[in-house]
């Protein structure tokens, strides 16, 4: 396996990371093509290897006992999958799933436990993107229990933006109802209300964002608190 330099990778954390920390890390690292809709982890099966996306969105989604999906979080350039590994608890009962195309740099468990002993640098990263991410969890709840679909879409489109290089993506009417728990009808019928303001342009399944700070009018106060936890924790490259 060839390995890769810290002057080329995408993902946040492992850029943040000391040289020789990254360098004790890098013959680990498998690059590969996430693509849409492959399952990085399945429900309650052991969690074999952890991903460091550099490109594309990752969700990860709840389920209850009868079988209805819900999104919990997205992950991107910002984070990793894999928080069982990290916290040596073996599973999780959340489904990981890939949102948007891209590419990654995974790394078998063993390999990550094994440098999160020696270096305390990745340790302490890692933790703190996991706080993050609670945060990000907490919120969804908070989003789903207080705001509107309109205000909910807006703050999932900013969140996808936020992790992509451009202003776009594709995503399906469909997916986007399991992604905010409601009905295929309320998704369209906020997207519509978002495209007659301009604020969003739609074409098939690709959805390009135009008006960002419209976006974030509408998604108020279901937006930006996990991005602010983000930076107080994780200095910007």
């Amino acid at each position: 396996m060839l390995s890769i330099s810290q002057s080329t990778v995408e993902n946040q954390l492992l850029t943040l990371l000391p040289k020789a920390d990254f360098d004790a890390l890098a013959s680990d690292l498998e690059l590969l093509d996430i693509h849409a809709k492959k399952i990085l982890h399945e429900p309650n099966e052991p969690v074999e290897h952890a991903y460091f996306p550099t490109a594309g969105i990752c969700s990860v989604n709840a389920e209850n006992a009868k079988g209805v999906r819900s999104e919990t979080g997205v992950v991107g350039d910002e984070g990793f999958i894999g928080i069982p590994i990290v916290l040596f608890s073996g599973s999780t009962p959340a489904q990981v799933v890939v949102q948007v195309d891209g590419c990654g740099l995974r790394i078998a468990k063993d390999s990550l436990q094994a440098a999160m002993i020696k270096s305390p640098a990745l340790l302490s990263m890692l933790l703190r993107f996991i706080h993050v991410f609670s945060v990000q969890t907490s919120q969804t709840a908070v989003a789903n229990s207080h705001y509107t679909i309109i205000e909910r879409l807006a703050r999932w489109l900013l969140m996808c933006q936020d992790r992509t290089t451009s202003h776009g993506f594709t995503m399906t009417h469909e997916f986007l109802a399991v992604m905010l728990a409601v009905r295929r009808s309320g998704v369209t019928e906020a997207m519509n209300e978002l495209e007659g303001q301009g604020i969003i342009r739609t074409t098939r399944a690709h959805i390009s964002i135009v008006k960002r700070s419209m976006l974030q009018e509408i998604a108020g106060g279901a937006y930006g608190v996990q991005e602010q936890e983000y930076r107080r924790l994780i200095p910007h490259v």
